[in-house]
């Protein structure tokens, strides 16, 4: 018997939790709620991070082997790695704004370091799974870094567009 789609994602998730927030998210704003979320620190990362949990959900219902098991623990991993990274990040650069890329290239690099340690762990202690965990972290390293990175370029740009940083 073929299930739907959206009946499958309601099925898996116990409840209709993951669905409304999807129509929430595809609704049109008020100007009121767009002041709200502005205020919460770090939103973009928070509905970033949502998005990924629900493709992975959507991966784990429709394709479930080639997902590593532990890909919960890697989101969760990644989503605290990036919230520590912009965190430091803004507090450095705000004692002293001319050292940006200093700061960001920083973070960027022990960031790398790491990834490396957590894979290094997860490639030691599970070995029979170590294909699907790589392409998994692979995968999830290169979309968080594209989150961060699309950031710090909408922020260079919003700077440029105030003139400054041109000199």
């Amino acid at each position: 018997m073929a299930q739907s789609f959206l009946s499958r994602l309601y099925n898996y998730s116990d409840s209709g939790f993951f669905i409304t927030f999807i129509l929430f998210f595809n609704q049109k704003s008020s100007k009121g709620l767009n002041k709200f979320f502005n205020k919460i620190p770090y939103f973009g990362l928070y509905k970033f991070s949502f998005f990924v949990l629900l493709g992975t959900l959507i991966f784990k219902i429709f394709l479930p082997q080639y997902l590593y098991h532990m890909v919960w623990a890697v989101l969760l991993f990644f989503f605290l790695l990036t919230l520590v990274s912009l965190h430091l990040i803004e507090k450095f650069s705000k004692k002293k704004s001319d050292n940006f890329l200093a700061v960001y290239f920083s973070a960027m690099i022990g960031r790398l370091f790491i990834c490396i340690i957590f894979a290094a762990f997860f490639i030691l202690t599970d070995r029979s799974h170590v294909f699907n965990f790589s392409i998994n972290f692979l995968l999830l390293y290169l979309l968080f870094l594209g989150f961060e990175i699309n950031g710090i370029m909408t922020n260079l740009r919003h700077h440029f567009k105030k003139g400054i940083g041109n000199e």
